[in-house]
């Protein structure tokens, strides 16, 4: 290598610091004897602060003088947005070196880089591109999956060549890399001048790629080592932001407190007014039948709700409340959240409901499935009910009997409701609810498991709210299911990616033959899915279980960077320690006005109980729900939930209302 190599260093930044760091990482930390040419444009996307981007600028027109190693600058500030599609483009336009090094603004280089050595294995191996491998990429397990990679034999420097069985095997990314210019950047601008806008670059990319089968001519190698680490997140976190396309969708969440108020009565009319229309045109007036305003307080709870964002919400009288309903628990990272409305931002654009299979589809699949332990297959459906209907034809399918038995509520349909008006009668005789109420109940369940014969299908369980199942009773009923041939189905769609990923099953370590997921798999969205091992799914291939909007891209998309957002963080400790934070402090303020506790059951699934007497605990709850919204506090009179918007903040402005309230049922009560 000549020490008169110039390579260029592209980078498109909104202006933020972290610029600098990346620099300053990646000087300290690079091993190159030719010189380069720094090119930069300045996206105003973000919002940057005057101050932080006149510190950039300064620093980058200073850049030569700090390092003599760059020859030159060359920055193009865009005086309004113009996105990172337009801004590559600018960047090909201005680049004219045979090699460059892509540096976005948001990473710190952690580990030495030697760019003589990548530039020569570059040519060796005729690749077009070199990616310095970073924490973000390696974390998603590609580089130690069996089968998705292989060693470079020969290369001066330890790199990577990602296998077809690989996801990201068409990638040619814009993290971090050393590009052959004459193909990195045609193919990168041919991506974005052939597809929409609104996507992703990096996924427009990767779809050329592929739909070209061109990844052996690009020969994508990865350095084995993590080079880089990404500090973007932390800069947008600190801001109460996210990654996002457009400015608007960068907005913080709101983590204000409603007025605690003295408990007066709410204004109500225009839910009132909404109330009555919807009487007139909807039988029960709304969708959902948890819903309807005799499960909460009637005259005392909004009725109506009009938008939220994070953890509030504000009803269309324009009440704001803290949210503890979640959606009835569908809202796990909180209401609008970045992550879920950037998706259908940049997903929406392409089409909702293919006519085909989209590989949306696959690459879902292949998501739960890394997710959950034990998990190898998965079809997708639409709700709750959609799943243990399936999950019910499947048993009775591979099993050749008819009888069920359903512990706790699973949806609507005939074969899961049991008995009721417009049940046929014929359904009660193969089809038992029961209710895990006590420990007697549990008792009662397993031994009439283990009476069944050979009449038993499938168990269906989900777990109730007001108690805590125990690891012992499930091996118990997994033992009584086996010797009988039954299948034991957990019905995880409320536990699901709560309790644990594979929800109750897996935060109790035992195993199930099926498993039901909806609400927490896409934070809202509405898919529901079935899964379990591959030979206990693979039969349901033989069945006719099918829905149309099964492959509807938009939830299959947002369930994808759902699952990424729980994996990413603390997301279940933190819900589960704000959960013990609500639950201990209800609890304190009960003792302290000599009150019995009133919130049990599971930490992130906070349970209000007022008494084991079911109208007695409706009556008292009832009354609870409503004075807690008359002070901002959106509560059901059974279970709750807390998400990942949720903040202590928020948790003890919840207890200190229900300081007040249950001061009040206290009196009322002696």
């Amino acid at each position: 290598m000549s020490g008169s190599q110039l390579v260029d260093i592209t980078t498109t930044s909104v202006g933020r610091a972290t610029l600098i760091d990346t620099y300053e990482s990646f000087f300290a930390r690079v091993r190159f004897s030719g010189r380069f040419r720094v090119v930069v444009t300045i996206d105003p996307a973000y919002g940057v602060q005057a101050d932080e981007l006149a510190r950039v600028m300064d620093y980058l027109a200073d850049l030569p003088g700090r390092h003599p190693i760059v020859e030159s600058v060359d920055t193009e500030r865009f005086t309004h947005q113009v996105g990172l599609s337009a801004a590559l483009r600018v960047l090909f336009a201005m680049s004219t070196t045979e090699f460059g090094v892509h540096l976005e603004d948001d990473w710190r280089f952690t580990d030495d880089i030697d760019l003589d050595a990548l530039i020569d294995d570059l040519d060796r191996f005729d690749s077009t591109e070199i990616v310095l491998t970073n924490s973000h990429v390696a974390r998603g397990g590609t580089f130690t999956r069996t089968g998705e990679v292989e060693r470079v034999v020969g290369s001066k420097s330890a790199l990577l060549r990602l296998t077809s069985a690989s996801w990201a095997a068409n990638y040619l990314p814009l993290c971090p890399h050393l590009h052959r210019g004459r193909r990195w950047m045609p193919a990168v601008a041919r991506a974005l001048a052939l597809s929409d806008d609104d996507a992703c670059p990096d996924e427009r990319v990767r779809e050329l790629v592929a739909a070209e089968r061109a990844a052996s001519v690009h020969n994508v190698l990865w350095t084995e080592a993590v080079v880089a680490h990404d500090i973007g997140r932390a800069w947008l976190a600190a801001r109460g932001r996210y990654r996002a396309i457009t400015p608007e969708s960068t907005a913080t969440a709101a983590t204000s407190l409603p007025r605690l108020g003295s408990g007066e009565a709410l204004e109500l009319t225009r839910s009132d007014q909404w109330r009555q229309r919807a009487e007139a045109l909807i039988p029960g007036m709304t969708q959902t039948y948890l819903k309807r305003p005799l499960n909460f307080c009637e005259g005392e709870y909004p009725v109506y709700l009009e938008r939220g964002s994070g953890a509030i919400v504000h009803d269309v009288d324009g009440n704001a409340y803290v949210d503890f309903v979640c959606a009835l628990g569908a809202a796990t990272l909180g209401h609008s959240h970045p992550v879920v409305t950037n998706t259908i931002r940049e997903r929406v654009g392409r089409g909702v409901l293919p006519s085909l299979p989209s590989p949306s589809e696959v690459t879902a699949a292949e998501r739960m499935v890394a997710a959950i332990p034990g998990v190898e297959m998965v079809r997708f459906l639409k709700t709750g009910a959609d799943a243990c209907s399936a999950a019910i034809r499947l048993a009775r399918y591979v099993t050749g009997r008819d009888d069920i038995i359903g512990a706790g509520y699973h949806g609507w349909h005939d074969q899961l409701m049991c008995v009721g008006p417009g049940i046929p009668e014929g359904i009660a005789r193969m089809c038992t609810r029961v209710a895990l109420a006590t420990e007697d109940d549990d008792e009662r369940l397993v031994s009439t498991v283990e009476r069944s014969g050979n009449r038993l299908a499938a168990v269906l369980l989900s777990t109730p709210y007001h108690r805590r199942l125990t690891r012992e009773f499930l091996l118990r009923l997994r033992a009584a299911c086996d010797a009988t041939g039954a299948l034991l189905v957990l019905d995880e769609v409320v536990t699901g990616f709560r309790l644990a990923p594979g929800g109750l099953g897996q935060f109790l370590d035992v195993p199930a033959d099926l498993l039901c997921f909806s609400k927490g798999i896409a934070a809202g969205l509405p898919i529901s899915a079935l899964a379990g091992p591959a030979h206990r799914m693979r039969p349901l291939a033989d069945l006719v279980v099918s829905t149309t909007f099964g492959g509807e891209t938009l939830s299959l998309e947002v369930l994808k960077a759902v699952l990424g957002e729980y994996a990413a963080g603390d997301y279940y400790q933190r819900i589960a320690r704000l959960g013990r934070r609500l639950r201990d402090g209800f609890n304190g303020c009960a003792a302290e006005r000599g009150l019995d506790p009133v919130v049990v059951g599971y930490d992130p699934m906070p349970c209000l109980r007022f008494s084991p007497d079911p109208p007695t605990h409706q009556r008292v709850a009832a009354r609870f729900v409503g004075a807690m919204a008359r002070r901002g506090v959106l509560l059901r009179r059974d279970v709750n939930f807390i998400n990942a918007a949720h903040t202590e903040a928020q948790v003890d402005h919840a207890v200190e209302a229900a300081g007040k309230v249950l001061g009040q049922i206290a009196v009322t009560s002696r």
